[in-house]
């Protein structure tokens, strides 16, 4: 009796020990899918999650163990809906949107809509979900237009037009400035909504600090509260520890000879602090200009400190494109690099850089007095042209 005794009893604690492992699952029906693929992608909290399953005349399922807070995932499907420059080989694409859907403990989510439109899709089976319908709906229009408008370029680039380039670019400013418009809009419209928080984490670069405070304090306080909402109010804390007044933030970082080059060594001097790498054409193409700028500038108390952050795999080859960017454009300024082992510091973070280039000015007492992102150099020109005299 009692080696069955304990095999009931170890049964028991398996079936007790699977029901306590919290799952998700997803059916789906998406006109015009057939058979092709659907993939879900996301972020458990440790690492990345591929679920895929082939779809049975447009219907799927797909199950999984839900991570232990809710995370956005991404559902494509395994059409093709990118929108190619060339041949489709090889050749430069703009990716399909996928569908934005949130997975949470033991959610069970039902899909409906179009494959070529999955983005649209309309998500069921719990509030986070439905607040994103809700926001599918007021920026799907856009969404099109956006898709469209992408679309038509790509093709005048095929055909070697360029008299209608001018026009289409005007259409997706517009396009983005409206659709910049209708999230801020839809945000204060839905305060308690789980999309809302979202939306605001993903588009916090858009607001200024004023408005960004007053987009997270009209948040329910549980969305202020979650994950989403803290790293909003990071984003708050760093953008007004780095506004156009207030002491920089120090920080030391390798310099190409190995040596550690700190911000605070370069007090009593006007510094500008050149937030670039050696992947952004942006950035390169304004060195010429810098290298004018402190011709000009550098015997009447102005410093550059470029500060590089590179898109490698590891700090070795981070150094090597980087050494060679300075080299090949002839920088002559102090740099240091942003990817060094064993990084402590992130000054991109520190400083919330989010756009490249971008580049603070600091006064002779250390005091961050202008912030500019992008290349255009007019209002730096002027700056400095009042600074010096």
């Amino acid at each position: 009796m009692k080696p069955a005794l304990f095999t009931v009893l170890a049964v028991c604690a398996g079936i007790l020990s699977s029901s306590a492992q919290e799952t998700f699952r997803i059916t789906g029906s998406l006109k015009n899918q057939g058979n092709e693929k659907i993939i879900l992608t996301y972020f458990d909290g440790t690492k990345n999650i591929t679920n895929a399953v082939d779809a049975v005349d447009g219907k799927f399922t797909l199950t999984g163990t839900a991570p232990a807070q809710p995370v956005m995932a991404k559902l494509n499907t395994g059409i093709d809906r990118n929108t190619y420059l060339g041949e489709r080989a090889n050749s430069m694409a703009i990716p399909a949107m996928p569908l934005d859907v949130v997975i949470s403990k033991d959610c069970k989510l039902t899909i409906s809509g179009v494959a070529e439109d999955i983005n649209l899709a309309t998500v069921q089976g719990d509030a986070y979900n439905e607040s994103f319908n809700d926001l599918r709906k007021a920026e799907g229009k856009n969404l099109k237009e956006k898709a469209e408008l992408q679309k038509n370029l790509m093709q005048l680039r095929k055909m070697g037009v360029t008299d209608g380039l001018d026009d289409v670019g005007k259409k997706m400013l517009a396009n983005y400035k409206e659709l910049n418009a209708i999230h801020k809009q839809f945000i204060k419209d839905h305060p308690g909504g789980y999309s809302s928080v979202w939306l605001l984490a993903r588009t916090a670069k858009e607001y200024e600090l004023a408005e960004l405070k007053a987009a997270y304090e009209g948040l329910d306080a549980s969305l202020r509260n979650n994950e989403l909402g803290k790293n909003v109010a990071a984003r708050i804390e760093i953008v007004a520890a780095t506004a156009k007044s207030g002491p920089a933030p120090d920080f030391s970082k390798p310099s190409p000879d190995g040596s550690y080059l700190t911000l605070s060594q370069f007090k009593g001097k006007y510094v500008l602090i050149d937030f670039w790498g050696s992947w952004c054409a942006p950035c390169r193409q304004a060195n010429p200009h810098l290298k004018e700028l402190y011709a000009m500038y550098k015997d009447k108390g102005f410093e550059i400190l470029g500060v590089a952050s590179e898109k490698t795999a590891d700090a070795a080859s981070a150094q090597v494109v980087w050494k060679g960017a300075i080299e090949k454009d002839g920088l002559t300024w102090p740099q240091v690099l942003n990817n060094e082992q064993n990084m402590k510091t992130d000054v991109v973070k520190l400083y919330g850089v989010d756009a490249y280039p971008t580049k603070l000015l600091i006064d002779r007492n250390g005091n961050i007095i202008a912030r500019w992102q992008g290349s255009e150099s007019r209002e730096l020109d002027e700056k400095l042209k009042s600074i010096f005299k």
